[in-house]
This record gives structure tokens, C-alpha cells and sequence, in this order.
């Protein structure tokens, strides 16, 4: 029996947490995601466990260097602090249907607000299922441009739901991880929620599972509003 998916909006004492990653269904997901159900045994009293047989790029999932190169950090190297924000939600309202993301679009969507060792978290006015070609995806798209910023503003990750897009134009895409992974700027895709999220700026939790080898994790994501400080 497969649980109800819980609600996304949650409360710890005078904080709102907003989860920001997908619920990964096994009997629908068309990545690689199988779940096996079977009996163990702990101190002679059965119990049930579970095996997994999951692709990295799974669902919500945080992208690390080594991805993008064999002498680059893998998902393990990074250090914990990696996985705690400062994040910021920028709107790219001043984007057209389609277009490069530039510094003119980063700059109006961020306002001054993004600090050294944030996350850049971004939306757009235009939403669509990533990795599936349509003529209405109408994203804009991350570019060579936006990536020297992201890099001159020293962000620890660039996260986007579906209102932003990294794979549409390959030159660009690649542009992009070429520029930053090897400064250990990870990508956090594709998030969910986001039009619950109350505050534009937060602290934004990512964890991934702690494995050697590991280019990427699917990653439990959430967005806790009204830390002081964040």
C-alpha cells in the first residue's frame, strides 16, 4: 500500500517549512527508479527493508562537479556546509519567452539581495515540464552570461523549478557547467512548490544521500521561512 503524498507545508514552532522537491513515485517515474519490498530479520523478529535501484538524476536532485568531470568532487567530497542556504527566490519577470538569461534579467530579479554562499533559486513567469521538447516550452534559458554571474556573485548552487530551463540550448548548457562546476557550484533541479514559498528569501536545506562515487542524489529539499538571519 503506497502512502498519500503529504502536504508540502509544514510548521516547526514559529518556522514554515515548504518541501521543494518532488515525491518520487516508482510506478510512474521514467527514470531509472525501482523500489523492492522484502522480509529481513533483526534479532530473530522479521521485519521488512527495502532495495533500491535508483539513477542519480532522479526527481529533485542536486547536481555535484563530478558530473560534469572524472577529476572534479563527487556528491561525498563536498563538505556538509554545501548543503545549508541562504536561499534567494528571483523571479525573472524581465525575460522573454525563450530568451538567454542575461545580467540585465539576473540583476532585476535579485534586486541586491543575494549574498557570497547563497543559493540562486529561479522562477519565471513561464512554466513547463523540464526535459520534454514542446513548441509551448517557452523557459528562459541559462547561459554562458548568466553563468559569469552566478560566478562573480561566488553563489554555492543555482536551483530552478520549472520556470527556468538548462537544457534547451546545448552550447549554453554546456557553457554553463564548464564555468562553475569546477568552483564546486552544484545545480539543484528541478524544484516544486515554489508558488507556496510566503518569504523570497530563506534558509534552504538540501541533503543528499552521503555516497561515495556519486556525480548527483536525488535530495530532500525544503525551504524553512522565518529563521532569523535568513
Amino acid at each position: 500500500m503506497v502512502a498519500a503524498e503529504p502536504s508540502a507545508v509544514g510548521r516547526l514552532g514559529p518556522y514554515r517549512i515548504v518541501r521543494l522537491s518532488k515525491i518520487l513515485d516508482p510506478a510512474t517515474e521514467k527514470r531509472r527508479c525501482v523500489v523492492r519490498r522484502y522480509k529481513g530479520e533483526t534479532l530473530g523478529v522479521v521485519d521488512y527493508r527495502s532495495e533500491m535501484d535508483l539513477q542519480s538524476h532522479l526527481g529533485t536532485h542536486v547536481e555535484g562537479p563530478y558530473h560534469y568531470r572524472d577529476d572534479l568532487k563527487d556528491i561525498a567530497s563536498l563538505g556538509v556546509e554545501r548543503f545549508f542556504a541562504r536561499g534567494v527566490l528571483m523571479r525573472l519577470n524581465t525575460c522573454s519567452p525563450r530568451a538567454l538569461i542575461t545580467r540585465a534579467d539576473l540583476d532585476a530579479a535579485d534586486g541586491g539581495r543575494l549574498r557570497e554562499g547563497d543559493v540562486a533559486v529561479l522562477d519565471s513567469p513561464y512554466h513547463h515540464e523540464p526535459f520534454v521538447e514542446s513548441p509551448d516550452d517557452l523557459r528562459p534559458q541559462l547561459s554562458r552570461e548568466s553563468a559569469e554571474w552566478f560566478l562573480e556573485k561566488k553563489v554555492k548552487s543555482v536551483a530552478f523549478g520549472d520556470g527556468a530551463a538548462i537544457e534547451n540550448n546545448p552550447e549554453h548548457c554546456v557553457a554553463v557547467h564548464d564555468i562553475l562546476m569546477p568552483h564546486d557550484i552544484t545545480f539543484i533541479e528541478v524544484m516544486r512548490n515554489l508558488d507556496l514559498l510566503e518569504r523570497d528569501v530563506f534558509l534552504l536545506v538540501f541533503l543528499p544521500l552521503p555516497i561515495q562515487g556519486l556525480d548527483s542524489s536525488p535530495v530532500y529539499v525544503a525551504a524553512v521561512e522565518g529563521v532569523p538571519g535568513f
